[in-house]
């Protein structure tokens, strides 16, 4: 067993150590009104074999409580539950999840300023400082810019809005220096956030 293993049982056996009668359901699982208890939660579905339950769990962690220090943890569970739903060999990198360094605009029509947030939070999950910006003349498709040497970056981006998201599914990424440096000035990368984006259930 290895030590995210070890971790995940110790946390569920520690949550039932500490039973005070409303923390469990009627399959003796823990409630999600926590990180910690979300996370246990999950933890325990992992174990009863419930894979799709466990990476809803997991997911709701990271996007309910983007602050909490179990989202590194979570991201780490995501990708190896995504694995076993795949069965592929989750391959073992010595970062502990993906990381963006770079200065982000969320930067939508103020009739999505709910998504804007939305995708704020995530980004911010991932190590991104993100502002976001209401623009009356946003476009509305969701795409992801970036400024020359943040290619890798707008990919990082691109690709989990594209976990984050059910529609659009696939984020393009593209240069856009000119369009950077008119909309959304001394940022690296630019996320436009379209009436087309529609959140995945675990977001809300």
């Amino acid at each position: 067993m290895n030590l995210r293993a070890e971790l995940f049982l110790f946390l569920t056996f520690l949550l039932l150590a500490c039973d005070n009668g409303g923390m469990l359901d009627s399959e003796g699982l823990a409630s999600s009104g926590s990180a910690f208890e979300q996370f246990t939660r999950a933890s325990q579905l992992y174990y009863r074999g419930r894979l799709t339950a466990a990476l809803e769990e997991f997911n709701g962690v990271i996007y309910r409580y983007p602050n909490s220090p179990l989202v590194s943890d979570a991201r780490l569970a995501v990708r190896r539950v995504e694995s076993d739903l795949s069965g592929e060999e989750l391959q073992e990198d010595t970062s502990s999840s993906p990381s963006v360094n770079a200065r982000i605009a969320v930067v939508g029509k103020p009739s999505v300023d709910a998504s804007i947030l939305a995708v704020g939070a995530a980004l911010r999950t991932i190590g991104a400082g993100v502002t976001e910006i209401t623009d009356d003349q946003a476009p509305a498709l969701t795409v992801v810019f970036y400024r020359h040497g943040y290619d890798v970056a707008a990919s990082v981006v691109a690709d989990s809005l594209g976990r984050w998201l059910s529609h659009p599914d696939n984020v393009a990424y593209r240069p856009g220096e000119e369009l950077i440096g008119t909309v959304a000035q001394g940022y690296d990368v630019l996320v436009i956030v379209g009436s087309d984006a529609v959140f995945a259930p675990s977001i809300h």
